[in-house]
């Protein structure tokens, strides 16, 4: 019932936050200064409109429905421009001497901007790369999570999981499964399907045999169920959350790019079917510090679709 509640909690807040400002955009009205009333609510519109379509949970329902609000946003602002506005109401607030006030609407488009600069520098990443190949094949992919801030990447923002992926595989209405919460594995896309080696290298650990969850329950006794971590050129390459029974490789093997090492299950601190990924690498301290990855040149972040 919680995982049920998280995923209703994500959509609404996914809807709810863009869809209220273009209402607002779309039926707003202004009798004085309408050039500027209508330019500061499409900036406060189109602000929330891009965080919505950068930093939203899509695929819960469909991550074609981002551009439906991008073509609504887009309506509303036509049907609201100046010229065609006769005795409207004004949205700012008059003080007491008469005069119209924006002070509240200029701070939240401040705020609405700070939010997105944070978006923004998460889409960008510091310090140099490793280049893998996507360790996926045949469909069209989704990272679920991904990037360098906690806005894209909740659960992995920070520390050694800081450019850590979630990956999961859309069928062909955008959806992650069939069904918005399903409770049977079999009906999210990803489950099951090959897992490939990203590199030339070797094992470093594999390991097998944790029954994979059902959806909503968690194994954090295993926070990475069933693995297999590769070296690749001096980079650890993690890649979790396998299905039971699945892993063809060995603790010590040599790997070559795109080489079947297992298959994509929901064993470990995982609520759902999804690939999860992450490289770090070993500093003079001991370490582990997080390297970004590069999937043909590509950096990865939450909301990019990889198709194969």
């Amino acid at each position: 019932m919680k995982f049920q509640l998280i995923i209703i909690f994500l959509i609404l807040l996914t809807l709810a936050i863009p869809v209220a400002p273009i209402v607002w955009l779309w039926v707003g009205k202004a009798k004085t200064k309408a050039k500027f009333d209508w330019l500061l609510k499409v900036l406060i519109t189109g602000a929330v409109v891009f965080f919505a379509f950068n930093a939203g949970a899509w695929v819960f329902l469909s991550v074609y429905l981002k551009y439906a609000l991008l073509l609504l946003f887009a309506f509303a602002g036509i049907r609201n421009f100046p010229r065609n506005l006769e005795n409207r109401k004004i949205f700012g607030k008059r003080n007491s001497k008469g005069k119209i006030s924006y002070k509240l609407e200029f701070v939240f488009l401040a705020l609405l901007i700070i939010l997105n600069i944070f978006v923004v520098k998460g889409k960008g990443f510091s310090g140099d790369a490793v280049e893998l190949s996507f360790p996926l094949k045949d469909g069209r992919h989704y990272v679920m999570q991904g990037g360098a801030s906690r806005l894209l990447n909740l659960f992995h923002g920070s520390g050694a999981e800081k450019y850590a992926l979630d990956i999961t595989k859309l069928n062909s209405y955008g959806n992650r499964a069939g069904g918005i919460f399903p409770k049977e594995l079999s009906k999210f896309n990803i489950y099951g399907v090959d897992l490939y080696s990203p590199c030339n290298g070797k094992v470093i650990e594999a390991v097998d045999g944790l029954t994979d969850n059902v959806p909503g329950v968690t194994d954090k006794e295993n926070p990475a169920g069933n693995h297999v971590s590769i070296d690749c050129s001096g980079v650890k390459v993690l890649l979790a959350h396998l299905n039971n029974g699945s892993i063809q490789v060995n603790n010590g093997a040599p790997v070559k790019d795109g080489q079947i090492i297992g298959r994509v299950g929901n064993s470990g601190n995982s609520l759902e079917p999804h690939l999860h990924i992450h490289a770090t690498r070993v500093d003079e301290q001991g370490s582990e510090i997080p390297v970004p990855m590069t999937f043909n040149g590509k950096f990865l972040t939450m909301n990019k679709i990889i198709s194969r």
